[in-house]
């Protein structure tokens, strides 16, 4: 007799193994429902029909090991069971339970990774290898078939979607349609950039939102997709395909640096062609021109400090003028003042350029304009100063120390403090033994010469290694100070069998966190034992790598400890970590941390990317969250994830969502589906048929709400009052963006109105 076992993990870590082969009693069949939250359930006729679903079961039951259960019920040996479920008692039939009760049929293919890919989220929609629509896509699943589809002759039109993306799932039908009548002149593709092993594609072109379509000939990108959204709008795209169109230099301008009754600011926005005009009419004021790029996460964080600091002027009857030059706009002007970087603020008098500046807050800016004066001339480079410290690099790095019996390599970073402070003393502890045939001090610049510290194995700056005739002997462990570099080198071989004093634990963490402000608690102060196990716990992380003595790492504390106390309340899944690199500097070494604060981001336990971003809460939270409002409880919450929520409603065919920092709930605006809501009065009784606006607005408002709570939204998440309007979202109209996201602002603005009387009904 076939013996079918299957596992089953308990959540104690304990497992239990069944033998089906007798009948299970409806009593044991519900325990096991209420003591599994999620059982995949397979009901057979006998034994013979079950083995090939069984036999699947065991390819499955390992990877869903400790997230679901898998069941057998054997209708021919349990009938009273069966009946009890009403089974179909002549084919076999798989049944989803979710926490103890009845989900759904299970509708995926029969096959190993369909059924892994249910089980793992059996709420979640079909995947779209999966599904029978899209069998003329071309699913791409790693970079590897990225680059396998660009050396095909077809052109090429990539979909770069997230599974939780709303306006995805609506284009993915129209998509298909598309691919299905182009086959075989064009390949359409799509991406999952959602997933871990994927996020260097997003890195590559820059994915920002969802969906992304980028089109492809010869193996090259050519542009981003800007068409309509219907099938007919993407194969005429195709036919003749298109840049983006431009925004204007003032759209642009407007969408970087807001301007409504509630973003007042008196930043002026300049371009290419008025630039010297301005310039010329404005010579009797002080002018501080901000050049950067709309995507700078630095020049987002200056923005707001920009904006304080033209609002101050102003109110104080300065004639000084702030203004902003999008580069990526204005590429003679970015040219002509030799812009390299972002943000680059560049002050002109008189009408004309004077000097660069680097103020980066609202009072020193401020300050700044009141009583401009040019900064110091920055201070050669190390190797361009007279010195007995000899500067290595690739080409003399090896012949050098082979010639040297004694020789110290301090390998440095131009930005590094402690660097600075111990060059001077390395410096007059050269020029001891500059008469010393056998000795050299030496110094390599790590910004510059990445392979020769990479090879040496470099942790962090000033890291300080000694050599004999070009062999590494040991790291320099004495004090940097002219005294001990001197002491060092007149006798190395003495002071490397000194030894060692037994040295200072570590600063407890908790010394340079404490003064962060509210919130320091929820950041985990992680080391080398802990790491590993806290990070392999969460969804999404984001640990910053910082030293004690680091001034960028100090700023950064409040803010980061701010954004981890909100997130500990309301997305326990994200953490936020610490690390300390000069104390847990295996783990500095393993992740290559360069530089204070390095901050990198990890997916499901998984180094996923360097964050690059902004510093402020809200840059922080967005990325971590996606776009955030904030209410006034201090709760943040996102609306796209939100809207996403409410757009399952058959009654939705666009949502709207918007939180007021000064209420402590959500509202939103709606655009009907109209074609399903004459079809639901029409069959509806007459206690679900509706015969005036605010009995539907009802109705759909109670449909949105289940449909939140179906998909876990918190209370302070659900809206709490709706507003019908006409006129979709639009590429057209400006309020969708060419990848289909709310241009959030625009629509803000737009309907502003809407948004103060829900509000305003409310609190009547």
């Amino acid at each position: 007799m076939l013996r079918i076992r299957t596992f089953i993990l308990v959540f104690s870590v304990i497992y239990l193994i069944y033998g089906y082969e007798s009948p299970i009693e409806e009593k044991d069949f519900r325990r096991l429902l209420k003591q599994n939250k999620n059982v995949l359930v397979l009901c057979s006729p006998n034994e013979k029909t079950a083995k090939p679903v069984l036999q699947l079961f065991k390819q499955v039951e390992p990877e869903i090991k400790g997230l679901g259960l898998l069941v057998y019920i054997s209708c021919e040996k349990g009938k009273k069971l069966c009946k009890k479920f009403k089974c179909d008692t002549n084919n076999n039939e798989l049944r989803h339970f979710k926490d103890g009760d009845f989900h759904k049929v299970y509708d995926r293919a029969h096959v190993a990774k369909s059924m892994i890919t249910f089980m793992l989220d059996p709420k979640g929609e079909m995947p779209w290898d999966e599904d029978e629509l899209t069998r003329d896509i071309l699913h791409l699943n790693n970079p590897k078939d990225f680059e396998r589809v660009l050396k095909k002759s077809l052109p090429l039109l990539i979909f770069f979607y997230a599974p939780w993306c709303g306006y995805c799932k609506k284009l993915k039908p129209l998509y298909a349609e598309a691919a299905t009548e182009v086959r075989g002149q064009y390949q359409l593709a799509v991406m999952n950039v959602d997933k871990v092993e994927n996020y260097p594609m997003r890195r590559q072109f820059n994915i920002t939102g969802f969906p992304t379509l980028i089109y492809f000939e010869n193996g090259e990108e050519k542009f981003h997709y800007t068409g309509g959204h219907t099938k007919d709008d993407i194969i005429k795209w195709l036919k003749d395909p298109q840049p983006p169109k431009e925004p204007s230099a003032e759209e642009a301008a407007t969408e970087f640096f807001p301007t409504d009754s509630e973003n007042v600011n008196y930043v002026v926005h300049l371009n290419d062609d008025t630039f010297d005009t301005f310039l010329a009419e404005n010579a009797q004021s002080p002018i501080l021109v901000m050049f950067y790029a709309p995507w700078c996460g630095h020049c987002k964080s200056l923005k707001p400090e920009l904006i304080k600091a033209s609002i101050d002027l102003h109110d104080q009857q300065s004639n000084a003028i702030i203004a902003a030059i999008d580069s990526t706009k204005s590429p003679k002007l970015s040219k002509q003042y030799k812009i390299e970087g972002f943000p680059t603020m560049k002050f002109f008098r008189d009408g004309k350029y004077a000097f660069e500046t680097n103020e980066r807050t609202a009072d020193k800016i401020v300050a700044f304009l009141k009583d401009p004066k040019e900064p110091p001339p920055p201070e050669p480079e190390w190797s361009e100063q007279e010195t007995d410290v000899v500067h290595l690099n690739e080409e003399n790095f090896k012949t050098l120390l082979k010639k040297k019996k004694s020789a110290l390599v301090m390998f440095y970073a131009p930005w590094c403090g402690h660097c600075k402070k111990a060059k001077p003393l390395y410096t007059s502890a050269a020029a001891k033994f500059k008469d010393n045939p056998k000795v050299m001090f030496s110094a390599i610049d790590c910004t510059k010469q990445r392979p020769i510290c990479k090879e040496y194995e470099v942790p962090g700056y000033p890291t300080i290694k000694y050599f004999n005739y070009g062999k590494y002997i040991a790291e320099y462990g004495s004090d940097r100070t002219e005294e001990a570099f001197v002491e060092f080198m007149t006798n190395p071989e003495e002071q490397l069998n000194k030894p060692k004093p037994t040295p200072p634990p570590p600063a407890d963490p908790i010394e340079f966190w404490k003064d962060s402000g509210p919130g320091y608690e929820n950041v985990h102060l992680l080391k080398s034992s802990t790491f590993d196990s806290i990070i392999g716990q969460s969804r999404k992380a984001l640990i910053m790598f910082y030293a004690p003595w680091c001034g960028h790492c100090k700023k950064a504390k409040p803010t980061f400890s701010s954004v981890a106390s909100q997130l500990a309340s309301t997305h326990k899944d994200i953490i936020i970590g610490a690390v300390d690199a000069t104390a847990e500097r295996d783990l500095g070494s393993k992740y290559s941390v360069k530089g204070f604060p390095t901050f990198l981001y990890f997916e499901n336990g998984q180094l996923s990317s360097e964050y690059d971003g902004g510093r402020s809460e809200q840059d922080l939270l967005t990325y971590l969250t996606g776009s955030t409002d904030k209410l006034s409880q201090g709760e943040y919450i996102a609306p796209e994830k939100i809207e996403d929520a409410y757009s399952r409603s058959q009654f939705v065919s666009q949502v709207f969502v918007y939180g007021d920092s000064y209420k402590n709930f959500p509202v939103a605006i709606v655009v009907l589906n109209e074609d399903y809501v004459k079809k639901w009065n029409t069959k509806g009784d007459k206690n679900t048929q509706y015969n005036t606006e605010e009995k539907l607005k009802e109705i759909v408002l109670n449909d949105m709400l289940r449909e939140g709570k179906k998909r876990g939204l918190m209370s302070y998440e659900q809206i709490k009052a709706i507003e019908f309007i006409k006129e979709p979202f639009t590429i057209e109209n400006g309020l969708l963006t060419p990848t289909f996201k709310s241009r959030r602002f625009a629509v803000e603005k737009k309907y502003k109105d809407f948004f103060i009387k829900l509000y305003k009904n409310i609190d009547d």
